[in-house]
C-alpha cells in the first residue's frame, strides 16, 4: 500500500504517546500528584495553534502556589516540576510532555 509507511509511524506513535501517559512523563489538563501520578523533570506543552488561557500551577503539601503562568496566547510553554513539589495543575495548555 503506498501509505504503508505512514501508517506504521502512525501506530509506533500511538503506542509510544499510551507508553508515556502510563508513565507519568505526558499529560493534558488536569490537577496531579507528583512523583505519584506525574514524574518529576521538565516538560513542555507545544500547539501547531495558538493556545488561549493556558495556565498552570506547582503547589505544595499546603496547597500553596510555588510558581504558576498564565499565558495569554501562545504556541509554547515550559515548566520544570521538581521531586520536592507535591502537585501540579493546568488549564488549556494541551498535552504535557517530559523532555
Amino acid at each position: 500500500h503506498p501509505d504503508a509507511n505512514a501508517i506504521k509511524q502512525g501506530l509506533k506513535n500511538s503506542k509510544r504517546t499510551i507508553k508515556e501517559y502510563a508513565e507519568g512523563t505526558r499529560f493534558s489538563s488536569g490537577d496531579y500528584r507528583v512523583n505519584k501520578d506525574i514524574k518529576p523533570g521538565t516538560y513542555v506543552a507545544e500547539s501547531d495553534e495558538a493556545f488561549e488561557g493556558c495556565y498552570w500551577s506547582r503547589l505544595n503539601k499546603n496547597g500553596d502556589i510555588i510558581q504558576n503562568n498564565f499565558i495569554n496566547r501562545g504556541f509554547r510553554a515550559q515548566v520544570t516540576i521538581r521531586a520536592s513539589d507535591y502537585s501540579f495543575s493546568a488549564e488549556r495548555c494541551g498535552e504535557w510532555v517530559k523532555q
